[in-house]
């Protein structure tokens, strides 16, 4: 049992309620009174030996009677630990500064091993096995939290250091030093005491979840139409979604000509989304399939088995099982917002709510409608004819892009000119190319942090033969934005206990910031102010798009919270109703089509356990940098951005760009956007 229960009344662990529950009413009542009695006990004595800590020592023993079991030791232990573990003046910087070194040291060689048993899945380097997803799911880390409990090192940061609560950051937040954020930050890595074999649990269940979206390739050379005729070009194999939906967007390079095949792909994510897609066309290149009739030619009939919703609810049940060990967040939704993302899910629900609902979304709908010269369809959502390519088909971005990068290594090459034509100097972009590591995926791609200094940023993208695709560079574009992230807030951050930046939605800001210069480093980006203009309004449809997906994945999340004992049929059922619902609400009265699941597509929500609500809010985020960028240098301020590390979002964005997180200046430059192509 938990000595914080015979002090503070707060509830227990599972397996400490078990064993309150087994011992008899009178000793569980004696036992509460003695641990009573010593925490008072040691609060007394440190105070007399330290008055001017009195605070200090109070929250420090309550926060070390919070966590301590009966196992770390008995009360008279308990006693003991914190009378010998409390530090002031230069011991308790001594204390600080060890931690901080030690930490940097751990993560990074934790971050090692993970790379390390993680490359045959995350790299393309032939055939997996399934004892290299073994060692994948293997999770080096997973004992080191307790660990820190059992040899008492956790013990001695709860006792010095006092824990903040969101709102007291919040609040204070601007008044802080940066040693008092570092501090906080490492009293926060203590405020949970979760099993190993949860976490192991855990990682298991997200290699599983990532091995199966990894090889969901689609081999679109093999579809055919209802006459039995090729619509694809030789060679094209799309991993779902990413490929199927970038496919789609470079076809508004030719609108027209394409639709019948936009057509095909939307109905083959249909296919997906209801597990209607025959087994035998996934990552198989031999059958033939026509998605309409939903036939194969060579190989089985039968659809796949609800595994996408199987693999949902694996993530789901084991992220649960952090449930009870988070009394503060009870639930993963709680845990990725105000744990993770220190945003409240009721506010982050308000922004998408305003960026689907502002008139200027129907505005844009409008421009589309006339350019295409029809109604909307669904798979509009991901409309693109705003980008600036001109006449510039998929095909010609390939073909300038394999022979600018005809392998991987060549795209690595040129990692430091890139950053300079972004406005790096020399010597920036020499020093950030020193320290990211490019390497071919497996799956769509990826950035990969470093954990200490000394290690590199790992930069992964798809370079198929012949040479690397516009899809591949575009993707590539968007993960050097999070390695550059990277390596700024490692190596150059002041304090590596605020290594990184508030939370994923950041760092997916500067990424989608690197995306949208992809075309101007490829030379064919046009400028002028009606380019500008629409260069906002495709920025702002994509919100509008990745906004939708966002509520979805939180719903989905919600509702398998109240269904706890779902099968992956009813899962699959939910999703497409709850999907259907967010369309219905935010879409259909713009796009005049009803009932649309597409929203439910993105592999996102199968693999990265309520990931995708940080791509709306990196949108967001990306336009007010992006804004700032335009009338500040780019290089100079993204590194003065990134150093800011790990403080809470509210506190980076004040300091970043000097207002607040939220989507109105997006709005109000679409709305100006739309005027200026009305003209």
């Amino acid at each position: 049992m938990l000595l914080c229960a015979a002090l503070t009344g707060t509830a227990v662990s599972p397996a400490a309620s078990q064993e309150q529950d087994e011992k008899p009413v009178a000793k569980r009542t004696a036992t509460r009174r003695v641990m009573q009695r010593n925490i008072q006990n040691a609060i007394k004595a440190l105070s007399a030996k330290y008055p001017a800590d009195a605070a200090r020592i109070e929250t420090g023993v309550k926060q070390v009677s919070q966590m301590w079991k009966t196992t770390d030791g008995n009360a008279a232990e308990f006693e003991d630990f914190c009378s010998a573990n409390f530090y002031t003046g230069d011991d308790l910087r001594t204390l600080f500064n060890r931690f901080e070194e030690k930490f940097e040291q751990i993560n990074g060689h934790f971050t090692g091993l993970e790379l390390a048993l993680r490359r045959e899945t995350d790299e393309n380097l032939g055939k997996l096995y399934p004892f290299d997803e073994s060692f994948a799911s293997y999770a080096p880390s997973a004992h080191f939290t307790e660990d820190m409990f059992k040899n008492k090192l956790a013990f001695t940061v709860l006792l010095n250091f006092p824990q903040s609560t969101l709102e007291e950051l919040l609040a204070k937040g601007s008044s802080m030093s940066r040693e008092d954020w570092a501090k906080a930050r490492l009293a926060q890595k203590f405020a949970h005491r979760v099993p190993p074999e949860v976490y192991q649990q855990i990682t298991k269940a997200y290699a599983q979840a990532d091995s199966y979206i990894n090889q969901y390739n689609i081999y679109l050379e093999r579809v055919i139409d209802e006459k039995g005729n090729p619509m694809f070009r030789k060679g094209l194999k799309l991993i779902a979604h990413w490929g199927l939906r970038d496919e789609i967007k470079a076809m508004y390079a030719n609108p027209s000509a394409n639709l019948e095949r936009q057509k095909t792909i939307y109905k083959i994510m249909e296919r997906i989304i209801n597990q209607e897609i025959p087994a035998s066309v996934i990552n198989n290149p031999e059958p033939t399939w026509e998605p309409v009739a939903n036939t194969v030619g060579k190989g089985g009939q039968d659809r796949e088995p609800d595994t996408r919703y199987a693999t949902l609810l694996a993530v789901y049940r084991a992220n649960k099982l952090e449930d009870p060990y988070y009394k503060d967040a009870p639930t993963h939704m709680d845990r990725r917002f105000k744990i993770d993302r220190e945003i409240p899910e009721a506010d982050v629900q308000a922004m998408f709510d305003e960026v689907l609902t502002v008139p200027v979304g129907g505005e844009i709908a409008g421009l589309i409608k006339k350019q295409l010269g029809r109604d909307l369809m669904p798979f509009d959502i991901w409309y693109n004819g705003f980008a600036g390519r001109g006449d510039l088909s998929e095909e010609k971005l390939d073909k300038i892009t394999a022979k600018k990068f005809p392998n991987l290594e060549a795209f690595a090459e040129e990692i430091p000119d890139i950053l300079k034509e972004l406005g790096f100097d020399k010597k920036t972009a020499a020093f950030l190319a020193e320290h990211i590591e490019v390497d071919a995926a497996r799956g769509a791609g990826h950035a990969f942090g470093p954990g200490m200094k000394g290690q590199k940023a790992h930069l992964r993208t798809r370079v198929p033969q012949g040479g690397m695709d516009y899809q591949g560079f575009n993707t590539a574009m968007h993960e050097l934005g999070h390695c550059v992230e990277q390596v700024f807030s490692m190596y150059r951050i002041d304090h590596t206990l605020l290594e990184g930046v508030p939370n994923t939605a950041f760092t997916e800001g500067f990424a989608f910031v690197f995306q949208g210069k992809d075309l101007e480093i490829l030379g064919v980006k046009k400028s002028g102010k009606k380019q500008k203009a629409m260069n906002v309004l495709n920025d702002y449809w994509a919100l509008r798009e990745i906004a939708g997906v966002g509520l979805v994945d939180m719903r989905v999340w919600h509702w398998m919270y109240d269904n706890p004992k779902a099968t992956p049929a009813q899962l699959r059922e939910a999703t497409v109703e709850i999907a259907k619902d967010v369309w219905n609400k935010y879409y259909a009265p713009v796009f005049g089509v009803k009932d649309s699941p597409i929203l439910a597509i993105y592999s996102h929500m199968i693999n990265s356990g309520l990931y995708l609500p940080d791509y709306p809010l990196g949108h967001i985020i990306a336009y007010q940098v992006e804004a700032y960028f335009e009338k500040h240098p780019l290089a100079e301020n993204m590194q003065r951005m990134c150093v800011q590390g790990a403080i809470t979002p509210a506190e980076w964005m004040q300091q970043a760009v000097g207002a607040p997180i939220s989507p109105k200046p997006f709005a109000a430059a679409a709305e100006e956007a739309v005027k200026t192509l009305q003209k």
